[in-house]
């Protein structure tokens, strides 16, 4: 299989460049297996820490979502981590500072902290409530 990797200090797609793949004797029908490189898993890691979703990494190296999992699984993992620890740091920096609608989103999340709204119904004069259940049977 001849693969062509085009490397011009961005991101391309890398494109499968094996030509007469169904003229050749003997071969099977299908795709050809996807072979990981060092720059294929370098790209899925870098994609992946800044948040870009499985689908779009798949497309970029013109594979199936589930050969992307099958075969870069590591990468898909580290750079999510890696990514949320980002994240998660700057959330925390922020609420350290006195930010409140970071402390808020961090006790919502972290604490498990909630929001609960009750109503208490009382009758006149803050006397309970009395309740005449009419069934139609006298």
């Amino acid at each position: 299989m001849n693969e062509k990797i085009i490397d011009s200090g961005k991101i391309d797609i890398i494109v499968d460049a094996n030509e007469n793949h169904s003229q050749l004797e003997g071969s099977k029908v299908g795709r050809p297996a996807h072979l990981p490189t060092a720059t294929t898993r370098t790209t899925v890691y870098e994609l992946s820490k800044v948040g870009t979703r499985h689908e779009d990494i798949a497309y970029m190296l013109s594979i199936s979502d589930d050969t992307l999992r099958k075969y870069y699984k590591p990468q898909l993992e580290k750079g999510r981590i890696e990514a949320n620890a980002v994240i998660a740091g700057t959330l925390y920096e922020k609420a350290k500072q006195g930010d409140t609608a970071s402390m808020m989103f961090w006790l919502k999340t972290r604490a498990q902290w909630s929001e609960k709204h009750t109503t208490e119904l009382t009758g006149e004069g803050g006397a309970p409530i009395n309740i005449k259940v009419v069934t139609g049977i006298e």
